[in-house]
C-alpha cells in the first residue's frame, strides 16, 4: 500500500470547471458510497478535500497506476471530459510534499491564508467519523498537520493573515466611502457565512441579516447572534440590501439575473454590491450585464489584493524548507522503526533456535553483535539487521522477547 492523490485546483482549472467536481455534503454520502463500493478492495483508507481552491482526494492503495480511479471518479461526478486534462497526481514523498503545503497555506491562491488548515482538519475529523479514514493514512495526517503547524509557526508565511472573508471586507471598504452605514445580507449558515458576519461586525458593519433555507440561530460569538430568514423571502429581503455576500450549498445559482433586475427596479437602481463565495456559484455570471449590480466570484476577490505578496513568498521558502526537513525526519523515523522490526523478527527466529548455554553467554556478553556473529546462529544478512542496534538496545530487545 502506498500513499496517492489526485485532484484539481486553482492552478490546474478555472472556476467554472473547478464547479463540476466538488465534494460538499449535499453529496458527499453518495460519493462515500461509490469510492468504497467501486474500489474498497484495492484501498486501505482514504478522504477527501473540497474548498473553494480544489477538490482533492487521498488514499493508500496497493494499484501501481490510479488513472481509472481518477476518471471514474469525474464521471461519477459527471465531469470526465471537461477535467480529465486538468488532473494531477502525486504519490509517496511528493503526496506527503504536496499535503504539507496545502495544510500550510503554501497552495493557496492567496499564500499563506489562514483557513486552509482548519478545512483540512475538519475533513480528516468528518472522514474519521464515517469511518473511512484508519489505520496509517489517519496517523500520517496527524503529521502533516503537525508539519504544517510548524511550517505556519517558524515562519511568518501568515503575515498579516488573509481569509476570504478578510478579502470580502476589503473590497467593500474600497467600494463604500463609509461602509458601516451600508446593509449585509448573508445568504448560508455555514462557517464561511460565520466567519464573514463575524468579521464584518467586528469592523463597525452592524446592519446585517441573514437568510438560509431553513430557520437557524447562527451563533457568532459570546455577544451575537442571528436569526436567519427563509429563503423564499429572498426578493424581499435584498430590495433594502447594499451588500449581498451568498456562500450556500448549491448545485445551480439560486440568485438569476431577473431577480437581480427586479430588485433594482424596486431599489431605483441604488447600486449593489454582491460577493459570491459558494463554489458552485451562487449567483449567475450574467448578473455583471446589470449597470448598477457589481458582482464578485472567489476568483475576482482572491485577486483583488496581494498584500505583502513579497514577505509572505520569502517566508514561503522557509515554510518548503522546515517542510522538507520534516519529511525527511519523518521517513527517516519511519525507516528507523522498520528496520527495528524486522531486527526484533530476525532475533526472535534466532532465540528460538538457541540453545541455552549461547543464551546465558549472549545475555552476560558485553558485545551481544559480536557474540552472535560468533554463534555462527544467523547468517550475514540477517545478522546485519542488527548491526546497527546499540549493545544496550540488543539486549533490551533480547528481554524483551523472552518476557513475551
Amino acid at each position: 500500500m502506498e500513499l496517492k492523490l489526485f485532484g484539481i485546483n486553482h492552478k490546474t482549472t478555472k472556476l467554472s470547471e473547478r464547479e463540476l467536481f466538488i465534494i460538499n455534503d449535499s453529496n458527499q454520502d453518495d460519493f462515500i458510497n461509490f469510492f468504497q463500493e467501486n474500489f474498497g478492495e484495492y484501498i486501505e483508507s482514504f478522504f477527501a478535500l473540497s474548498t473553494c481552491n480544489r477538490t482533492e482526494v487521498y488514499f493508500y492503495s496497493s494499484l501501481s497506476s490510479i488513472d481509472s480511479i481518477a476518471q471514474k471518479t469525474l464521471e461519477f461526478f459527471g465531469a470526465s471530459d471537461s477535467l480529465r486534462k486538468d488532473l494531477y497526481f502525486f504519490t509517496g514523498t511528493k503526496a506527503i510534499e504536496h499535503m504539507c503545503f496545502v495544510a500550510s497555506g503554501l497552495d493557496s491562491q492567496v499564500l499563506g491564508e489562514q483557513e486552509i488548515l482548519g478545512q483540512f482538519k475538519k475533513s480528516i475529523q468528518t472522514y474519521t467519523k464515517m469511518k473511512c479514514l484508519s489505520g496509517q493514512l489517519q496517523r500520517l495526517t496527524d503529521d502533516i498537520i503537525s508539519i504544517a503547524k510548524a511550517a505556519r509557526t517558524e515562519t511568518q508565511i501568515g503575515f498579516n493573515p488573509l481569509s476570504v472573508s478578510g478579502l470580502s471586507l476589503k473590497i467593500v471598504q474600497e467600494i463604500f466611502e463609509d461602509p458601516s452605514k451600508q446593509n449585509l445580507t448573508i445568504v448560508g449558515a455555514g462557517q464561511m457565512a460565520i466567519s464573514v458576519i463575524e468579521n464584518f461586525h467586528n469592523n463597525d458593519i452592524t446592519n446585517i441579516k441573514a437568510i438560509n433555507r431553513s430557520k437557524k440561530i447562527l451563533t457568532i460569538n459570546n455577544h451575537l447572534s442571528i436569526e436567519t430568514t427563509p429563503l423564499s423571502k429572498l426578493g424581499v429581503m435584498i430590495q433594502s440590501t447594499d451588500i449581498l455576500v451568498t456562500s450556500i450549498n448549491s448545485p445551480l445559482p439560486i440568485i438569476g439575473k431577473g431577480l437581480i433586475e427586479q430588485v433594482m427596479k424596486e431599489r431605483g437602481n441604488k447600486p449593489m454590491l454582491l460577493i459570491d463565495l459558494g463554489v458552485p456559484r451562487n449567483i449567475e455570471d450574467q448578473v455583471r450585464d446589470l449597470e448598477y449590480a457589481y458582482l464578485f466570484t472567489i476568483e475576482d476577490i482572491e485577486l483583488v489584493t496581494q498584500e505583502n505578496l513579497d514577505e509572505r513568498s520569502q517566508e514561503a521558502l522557509k515554510a518548503k524548507d522546515i517542510i522538507a526537513d520534516k519529511i525527511k525526519s519523518l521517513s527517516q523515523d519511519k525507516a528507523d522503526k522498520q528496520q527495528r522490526k524486522d531486527a526484533y523478527f530476525i532475533l526472535k527466529e534466532i532465540l528460538n533456535n538457541m540453545s541455552e548455554d549461547n543464551f546465558l553467554d549472549l545475555i552476560q556478553s558485553k558485545d551481544p553483535f559480536t557474540s552472535l556473529e560468533q554463534m555462527d546462529v544467523a547468517p550475514n544478512d540477517q545478522l546485519q539487521y542488527i548491526s546497527t542496534l546499540t549493545p544496550h538496545a540488543i539486549l533490551s530487545m533480547i528481554k524483551e522477547i523472552r518476557s513475551a
